[in-house]
């Protein structure tokens, strides 16, 4: 007798309410219709069945669902349950395979198949058969059965498959023919947007934006993983611990990947991965080293890894590097400490020296570190530091392994200090780094390294001395010292030796010592080409630049910076010290010359490089993007980025405004001068105080740059209150400043002081003499266009050059300046009536937040309405802009001046 079938393995699933709307999964699913095969192939938890039966809820063609079980592995089973799915939308279908399943002599599958397929194809209208969990089918009968009907099957019949391993069906096949549709763990993935929408919809206390991106990073988009976090948080008191702290090892998380996952696997397969777990990333052979005599075929496992799901991620088109999902590699290394706790460390000892074998020795001086081996760690890292060729670890991987290491270990070898002095150094850690060349001193005159090193060493302690004292001001002292330790060290052109040339060319830019400069810089870069070091070979150029642009040779420096730029694209070095720092100086070249967008674009760029790999140029950027922003009128961009840059490591360079005179600029823009005024006072500035250059550990708040904005602030008050006393300070400041620049051959500093004193002048009623002042700074040889140094002056500057022209001043440059004023106030002006219909007021203030990147549901919140409504007020703003997205929104708002 047989068995009778349960009729619930034929329901579709019933939804849960609310949903997340999902319309992209269903448009990929939609768009399998014109495919043989629809695949959804993921790991457990990625939300596979959900996906299925809320599209089979949707869709307005019929659904035939079946759950398959480990049961059906019987071929007679698995196809009565097939027929008896397409039943529910069929009644009548079937019967002829139904009666030889039933017979009890035996068929060819193709007997079988074949008046099933018939039918079918005679069928008027479209019909999908969803077979869900394909994965528990093991038999190789059913696959080949399941082969020849899709094979045969009509086009208006379409079968989808949900499995957690890829079914051992011809894929590939049907996908060179274009017959297969495939959705994988990257589509199934919750966005941040859907992340938040579900979270938001279960948990019962709304979470705050970092929450949501802490937990949506952790779990990589992974389903279960959210909905484990969420019944974890509901046990816990304080959600905002458990966030910062969830991982693999608690005990929901901990326990679904167990059952579901790791007690599936083989015993040889657990082991390999619960071994491989203490990985990264991962290859076939270091897999091998690390499972050393109870090794199977690493590409091999790997491979079934991927095809099983089994929650590993291919990291290269080769697929040669692979790594795990976050969370099942914590599982697992939590379970492997749990059952090999004396293991762990040989496992780690072992992909150590693979690493090492390999020439990876960042990873290779981690996994040590991760197995307790300091002194091979600290091998490894001296070894580097002394090489001739390019050390293959960087600074700011030097700082944070180097703190990993014991302080008997690290402050009793010499060469670890020196990798400690120069990586604090580069992260502008210098009191750090001033204690650590202390430390390295009194070891040296104890004679701790009394060998052929000791005179290279001496070398590197007055190098660090000489990067010291040019922090604290003192670069005639500075100078003396690099050259001093270029004198020990040999000139076999080592990478340190050019790091120790660079540095005094960095000290004579600080100094502001062209001629000295001149001569060098270009040999800095050259050595840097050829060795391959980016910082050299990007800064030699960049230094140049900056010298250039302040003596009237603009264009000269933009091709500079853009030469470096290009050879940091070139050399994948875009996301070095250097690559950042050329590309923040270029835009702002670009930014001089009114290129605005472009500028905007090249700093965005470099910022998010600054961040991802902690660069101490990031102040930098900030600073020259408020500045654009401010040129671009968008006062609430110019405040969100310099507050930004509030947050960054201070940093001193003399081309750069310090972020209090860049607030007090923007102050004055706002015209809210008293607090200018309260940043001057805060200042201790006077117009008697001795004048810098650059700032100094000493004086932090006296560099040229910073006197020049407190002009800005004294003429802004004598204008202000009438004041003839503060124009008058304001002018012997700036007579001073003149001068200053002068001596030094920074022609533009002078210029821009002329024209200070010109609108001082203007300020009092002497208008021949502003007219006078005006022609001296016109008169000043120059080459490029340096145009915000008149635009960022204002409409006094402007009536300044009305009056120019009206007296044929400089008649054809003063005309082109006047066009740019001219086009400025055309594109604000023209903003609204180019737009197909104006931006009502709410508009204009969700554009604004769209500006400053803050998700739609964050301005929601700040505006205190629905996520509905400001997705509306998107739409409109798009509509009315002709544009498609918020990118694009953006930019052609700033392009016509809206956003102010």
């Amino acid at each position: 007798m047989a068995s009778p079938l349960l009729v619930t393995k034929l329901h579709i699933p019933s939804l849960r309410s609310p949903l997340v709307q999902r319309d992209r999964l269903w448009d990929k699913l939609n768009q399998g219709l014109t495919s043989r095969l629809i695949l959804i192939s993921a790991a457990a938890g990625f939300g596979k069945s959900t996906v299925l039966s809320e599209w089979a809820h949707q869709t307005q063609v019929p659904v035939s669902w079946l759950s398959l079980d480990e049961q059906d592995n019987d071929p007679r089973r698995f196809w009565k349950y097939i027929v008896a799915a397409l039943q529910q939308n069929i009644p009548e279908i079937g019967e002829a395979t139904l009666a030889m399943l039933q017979a009890s002599e035996s068929v060819t599958f193709e007997a079988l198949l074949t008046p099933l397929i018939n039918e079918l194809a005679e069928l008027k209208t479209e019909l999908i058969l969803v077979l869900d969990d394909y994965h528990l089918i093991t038999n190789a009968a059913i696959h080949q059965t399941v082969t020849f009907f899709l094979e045969h099957l009509p086009t208006q019949i379409h079968l989808a498959i949900a499995t957690r391993v890829d079914p051992p069906l011809p894929l590939a096949r049907w996908r060179v023919r274009s017959q297969l549709k495939e959705l994988r763990a990257e589509d199934l993935r919750f966005t941040d947007a859907e992340a938040a929408t579900f979270l938001h919809q279960f948990m019962p206390l709304p979470l705050t934006e970092s929450q949501i991106a802490t937990l949506q990073t952790q779990t990589e988009g992974w389903i279960a993983g959210l909905q484990l976090a969420m019944l974890s948080l509901r046990d816990n008191p304080d959600i905002d611990v458990f966030i910062k702290s969830f991982g693999g090892d608690k005990r929901y998380i901990l326990d679904y990947l167990v059952e579901e996952v790791l007690q599936r696997q083989s015993p040889p397969l657990q082991l390999f991965l619960l071994r491989t777990s203490i990985l990264e990333q991962m290859c076939g052979s270091l897999c091998e080293a690390v499972l050393g005599e109870e090794a199977v075929n690493g590409i091999e496992t790997l491979e079934e890894l991927e095809r099983q799901n089994l929650f590993v991620i291919a990291l290269d088109g080769n697929r040669t590097w692979y790594r795990y999902h976050h969370l099942f590699a914590e599982s697992l290394r939590h379970i492997l400490h749990r059952i090999e706790p004396d293991c762990v460390g040989k496992y780690h000892d072992r992909a150590a020296q693979w690493y090492a074998q390999q020439g990876y020795i960042a990873d290779a001086i981690q996994q040590a570190i991760s197995a307790k081996a300091f002194e091979y760690a600290a091998a490894l890292i001296e070894q580097e530091i002394q090489t001739k060729e390019n050390p293959r670890i960087d600074a700011i991987f030097l700082r944070i392994i180097l703190q990993k290491l014991p302080n008997e270990l690290t402050n009793s070898r010499p060469w670890l200090l020196v990798a400690q002095a120069w990586a604090a150094f580069t992260s502008s850690q210098f009191v750090d780094a001033i204690a650590v060349i202390q430390t390295l001193e009194r070891l040296l005159n104890q004679g701790i390294d009394a060998t052929e090193n000791s005179d290279r060493l001496w070398g590197l302690v007055v190098a660090l001395k000489g990067m010291q004292a040019r922090q604290q001001g003192n670069t005639a002292e500075s100078v003396a010292f690099m050259e001093k330790a270029l004198e020990l060290l040999p000139s076999d052109n080592s990478w340190l030796r050019s790091l120790i040339l660079l540095n005094l060319g960095v000290t004579y830019f600080v100094a502001d010592n062209y001629e000295s400069a001149k001569q060098l810089l270009p040999e800095i870069s050259a050595i840097g080409k050829v060795r391959g070091t980016a910082d050299p070979a990007i800064a030699g150029l960049y230094l140049q630049a900056q010298f250039l642009a302040l003596r009237g040779q603009l264009d000269s420096a933009t091709s500079l910076c853009q030469q470096g730029l290009e050879l940091a694209t070139e050399r994948r070095w875009l996301a070095t010290y250097a690559g950042v720092l050329v590309e923040v100086a270029l835009a702002d070249l670009f930014r001089e010359q009114n290129q605005l967008e472009v500028a905007a674009q090249h700093l965005t760029q470099s910022i998010e490089r600054a961040i991802q790999n902690q660069q101490p140029g990031l102040m930098m950027g900030y600073i020259t993007l408020a500045r654009v922003r401010l040129s671009q009128g968008d006062f609430q961009a110019a405040w969100t980025t310099i507050h930004a840059a509030e947050r960054c490591q201070p940093w001193l360079w003399p081309t750069m405004l310090s972020v209090g005179a860049c607030k007090a600029r923007l102050y004055l823009a706002e015209g809210n001068l008293d607090s200018a005024i309260a940043w001057a006072e805060k200042s201790n500035l006077s117009v008697e105080s001795e004048l810098h250059y650059s700032a100094t550990e000493q004086y932090p708040r006296c560099s040229e740059l910073d006197y020049l904005t407190y002009a800005r602030v004294l003429l802004a008050y004598g204008k202000q209150h009438s004041s003839p006393s503060h124009l008058q300070d304001a002018l012997h400041l700036l007579k001073r400043l003149s001068k200053f620049a002068q001596t030094g051959g920074r022609t533009i500093r002078v210029m821009e002081t002329l024209l200070l004193q010109a609108l001082v002048f203007q300020a009092q009623g002497d208008k021949a003499q502003s007219l006078n002042l005006l022609t001296q700074a016109l008169n000043i040889p120059r080459q490029g266009n340096y145009i915000r140094l008149f635009l960022d002056e204002g409409n006094p500057m402007k009536e300044l050059l009305q009056r120019a022209v009206s007296q044929n001043i400089h008649s054809h440059e003063v005309n082109r300046l006047l066009a740019v004023f001219g086009s400025v106030e055309q594109k604000k002006s023209a903003a609204i009536s180019a737009l197909i219909e104006p931006l009502t007021e709410r508009e204009l203030e969700v554009l604004h937040y769209l500006a400053t990147g803050m998700s739609n549901q964050a301005i929601a919140d700040q505006l205190f309405v629905s996520l509905a409504a400001v997705k509306w007020h998107a739409r409109n703003i798009y509509g009315k802009l002709e544009v498609s997205n918020r990118t694009q929104a953006v930019a052609k708002a700033r392009e016509l001046g809206v956003l102010s």
